[in-house]
């Protein structure tokens, strides 16, 4: 059928519209971002972020790096992207261009037009129409299970990406400091494996590029809007989230706000004179702002990390908190000024952004009380707005409950914020369970740590685990023997909270402190002399403890109590633990016994949420329980966790 004679007119003048402007930007030398040939013409290098989508929000930020960029006007080719507003650095490095969306916006690519006194140029900015929600953004619940990976230090499923040419020595496997070759397809190749094991949700390390061939853990970043080519391509992650959710399994992004990695080329040349916290010759470094006798502790108190009281008191002055929230972690990270709002809509559209574009389901958030509550709060606020079902987990490294409870979200703190944040790891209990497994601590420690639940707005999504990436392996530890690492097993797969595995404790893996508790995972490379993903591949004490890990998590599927019922403790001593978790449907009882004897216990159930039960059924373990009235008599083996069913 042939157009009328009004819609060809409007596609010839469209056409001559487009002929006019591929001739101009021809003519100037620009077209595409290639640059006129003199020297103090404007240069786009790089566009942040380098790309958007329709309807995702009514405007953006854009940071553009490049050369002489000190705009006079800038414009885009689109009429449902106008430009509001510009801001040049002195030295014409960056420019800010912050862009409105009109409501009729559609998927195309932008072509603005930057216009300086000495030239012109142009940038793209490819905007698209977002994918379905469904199956995306998903969120935490109290289902899950959390296995957390060092993707280097996992599998290697591209050997041609271990050693890019960008990073000329930087793979050596026998320097433990330096590049593997794990990978994101390394992972996606293993997702059978742990969908086998019982686990439901995947904690990387963070993926974005590093800048130095000791940055394999991924904390140093140069580039925010990039995959580390050591670890694939942005579609790899792509591919591996969406395997991932073929398998009803999730994706967790180890996100940074705090720090950026010395080589990133901000420390030398800031977009902002205060970017940052400080300079590189001139700032704060991250440390306790005060000793730990100021609040009655011994000087030779157990951390690893900074004591972070100062920041929870409501009677300590501001200055005690500089040194931490302004500081630069170990003195050498540059701290982001998430004060200047510039710099806070920079990182809050990154993480709209990696969300928006992999699907993934939440955030890890690395150093938390080390950046304002109030950036939190607004962080939060938009991310929360886009995707209302995405869950954050925050690292708050500190064994006081009065401290971790402080930056969960759901109140509002003495300082009238709330930082919205899902929940954190749960420190308190992974120290009170070392101490006790490893150190000999009487077990009513756990229950002392349980007992301050009642800080937390929600103490039912808090993350327990026996170590990560930043502790030594408890197998590491010399009483962190087999026996010890099932009796901590049995208590974290049966505790409240959602729990998380260090990748390779589900076999005992051996490790010290940073970097000998990064091991590489037995098999996932090509040659290796024993591949422990499969069940032949493994030695008899990893199959045994795997099989006792993956029967704990095959039960904790089974009975929905263990996930998500009240938890009750009824009693507890020197060397014994014993709980309840209740629901309306039903009751299991678990006992946790460390004693290095068998031992007889019996104890009343009157006036308890299992006072009504007439019976038992073992669901693990080798112990004995007895009903008799409402007594209840156990006998436990020796270093056990023993499972019963109550009814």
């Amino acid at each position: 059928m042939k157009p009328k004679h009004g819609c060809l007119r409007s596609a010839l003048r469209r056409d001559a519209w487009v002929t006019m402007l591929l001739a101009s930007l021809m003519a100037s030398g620009s077209w595409g971002a290639q640059q006129s040939p003199k020297p103090d013409a404007p240069v786009v290098k790089k566009v942040e972020p380098p790309n958007w989508w329709v309807g995702l929000t009514p405007d953006l930020m854009l940071l553009l790096s490049g050369k002489n960029l000190r705009a006079t006007h800038a414009s885009c080719n689109l009429r449902e992207v106008t430009v509001s507003r510009t801001e040049s650095t002195e030295n014409g490095d960056y420019l800010f261009v912050w862009l409105k969306f009109a409501p009729e916006l559609r998927s195309g690519t932008a072509v603005c037009r930057i216009t300086t006194d000495r030239g012109q140029t142009t940038f793209e900015l490819p905007i698209a129409t977002r994918a379905q929600i469904l199956g995306r953004n998903q969120g935490l619940t109290q289902d899950d299970v959390i296995y957390l990976i060092m993707p280097d230090r996992f599998a290697d499923g591209d050997p041609l990406n271990d050693e890019p040419a960008e990073f000329p020595g930087s793979h050596d496997r026998d320097n433990p400091r330096a590049y593997h070759g794990g990978d994101l397809r390394g992972i996606e190749q293993h997702l059978e494996y742990l969908k086998n094991l019982g686990v439901t949700t995947l904690w990387l390390t963070p993926i974005v590029k590093n800048g130095a061939a000791q940055d394999y853990h991924g904390y140093g970043a140069v580039d925010l809007y990039a995959v580390d080519p050591h670890l694939g391509t942005l579609a790899d992650y792509q591919d591996l989230v969406q395997a991932a959710h073929r398998q009803h399994m999730k994706i967790f992004f180890d996100v940074v706000p705090n720090h950026v990695g010395p080589r990133n080329p901000w420390v030398k040349d800031p977009p902002l004179p205060d970017w940052f916290h400080g300079t590189l010759d001139h700032h704060l470094a991250a440390s306790s702002p005060v000793k730990p006798s100021f609040y009655g502790q011994p000087e030779t108190k157990e951390i690893t990390h900074d004591t972070f009281e100062s920041l929870v008191d409501p009677h300590a002055p501001a200055q005690m908190r500089r040194t931490l929230t302004e500081g630069w972690f170990g003195g050498v990270l540059p701290d982001m000024n998430t004060e200047n709002p510039m710099v806070v809509q920079y990182l809050v559209q990154n993480g709209v952004w990696w969300a928006e574009i992999s699907g993934l389901d939440g955030y890890r958030i690395d150093t938390f009380p080390y950046v304002s509550r109030n950036f939190w709060q607004e962080w939060h606020a938009e991310l929360r707005r886009i995707y209302p079902r995405l869950s954050t987990i925050g690292e708050v490294f500190h064994p006081d409950p009065t401290v971790t409870s402080f930056y969960q979200g759901g109140r509002v703190g003495w300082d009238g914020v709330d930082t919205q944040l899902t929940t954190v790891f749960d420190y308190p209990l992974y120290f009170a369970l070392r101490d006790v497994l490893l150190k000999g601590a009487p077990v009513g420690k756990v229950t002392n740590i349980l007992r301050q639940d009642s800080l937390y707005p929600h103490p039912e999504v808090l993350v327990p685990f026996l170590g990560n990436h930043d502790t030594a392996r408890f197998s590491g530890m010399p009483e962190g023997t087999p026996a010890h690492l099932k009796l901590a097993f049995g208590l974290l797969l049966t505790m409240r909270g959602i729990p998380q595995i260090y990748f390779g404790d589900e076999l005992g893996m051996p490790g010290g402190g940073d970097p000998d508790n990064r091991r590489d995972f037995p098999g996932g490379w090509p040659g290796d002399p024993q591949n422990a993903f499969q069940k032949e591949g493994r030695t008899p004490q990893q199959q045994e403890i795997f099989e006792y890990v993956q029967s704990l998590l095959r039960l904790r599927a089974e009975h929905p109590v263990l996930r998500r019922g009240k938890l009750w403790s009824l009693a507890s001593d020197d060397s014994t633990y014993v709980y309840l978790r209740e629901s309306d449907e039903e009751r299991v009882l678990a006992v946790f016994h460390t004693g290095s004897a068998a031992r007889d216990l019996s104890l009343s159930l009157q006036d308890t949420a299992a006072q009504d039960c007439t019976s038992t059924l073992p669901l693990f373990g080798q112990g004995q329980a007895e009903l008799s009235g409402k007594t209840l008599k156990l006998h436990l083996p020796a270093q056990s966790v023993s499972i019963f069913s109550l009814r």
